[in-house]
């Protein structure tokens, strides 16, 4: 079966600035890559030591694909979203996905959200990947929007010191959104106003992907509990301007699996992207 339209245009998309490009030009690569030679074989090739995948809480990723045989099943995607750090060593893309129903001639449908890092070497690598299901969208995204534009901020990477300063207010400002996500009595609208960012992007099962008030409308529906699972990994660019947290494991099956993208604005981390998924009981 053909790529669907949206992903075929995608796919070509120019990024709008050079310091996202190579980001939109690996994830191109990475999605060209399942085509030509199957999906596992092109995870293996472009996940990262260390990385993680969502099955439905985070594992090692290259353990659990290691492990999978390829179906030889059609996977599609591309990017309509990327963000870049002010250091140029850490990024992000999200966008639409399709892939073959088991068992229909239909296609399923979805959004994925990867956090890329740029190697030593100089080679993008993706660092976590994870991503929801919903219904086919109504109207395909129109080139590639930036969120996150390296070059915002200061480009100079950060003192080892800074950093680690960076890193632990970011744990303690995810772990203060936890509490606060375990709490059934919390008030959530008011606890999204003030942990997200103003351009908050919310990733849910079932739900288009939605920015703004209606990202913050939809966090604020989540189920209690859900988004507050502990916590498993966490990474910070050497710019201390973007980051991302995960989090969630079987000893929870209440507090589901979370994933955010994080930007520090005006002296605070805030929620840029939030990606949180109920598991089954």
């Amino acid at each position: 079966m053909p790529i669907p339209f949206v992903l075929a245009a995608l796919l070509t998309a120019a990024a709008p600035d050079p310091m996202s490009a190579p980001i939109v030009a690996a994830e191109n690569a990475f999605s060209a890559d399942a085509r030509r030679y199957g999906v596992r074989l092109a995870f293996l090739a472009h996940f990262d030591a260390g990385s993680w995948l969502f099955r439905p809480y985070p594992v090692d990723a290259l353990a659990a694909l290691a492990r999978d045989a390829d179906d030889g099943a059609p996977l599609e995607w591309g990017p309509d979203t990327v963000g870049v750090s002010a250091s140029g060593d850490m990024g992000f893309t999200s966008g639409p996905w399709s892939a073959h129903a088991a068992g229909t001639d239909g296609l399923v449908h979805g959004h994925f959200l990867t956090v890329w890092k740029r190697g030593d070497d100089g080679i993008w690598r993706v660092e976590v990947d994870g991503g929801i299901s919903h219904p086919a969208l109504a109207k395909p995204a129109a080139g590639i929007d930036v969120v996150v534009r390296g070059g915002d901020a200061a480009a100079t990477a950060l003192s080892r010191d800074e950093i680690a300063t960076r890193r632990a207010q970011l744990e303690k400002t995810d772990d203060v959104l936890r509490r606060a996500l375990a709490d059934h009595a919390g008030d959530r609208a008011r606890l999204w106003l003030g942990a997200a960012h103003a351009d908050v992007r919310a990733l849910r099962a079932g739900h288009a992907p939605a920015t703004g008030n209606e990202a913050r409308d939809l966090l604020a529906h989540d189920a209690p509990g859900v988004g507050s699972g502990p916590r498993r990994a966490l990474d910070v660019a050497s710019s201390g301007d973007l980051a991302y947290t995960l989090g969630g494991d079987a000893s929870c099956a209440a507090c589901g699996a979370y994933y955010r993208i994080w930007r520090w604005q005006d002296g605070a981390w805030r929620v840029l992207v939030d990606l949180t998924r109920a598991t089954a009981r």
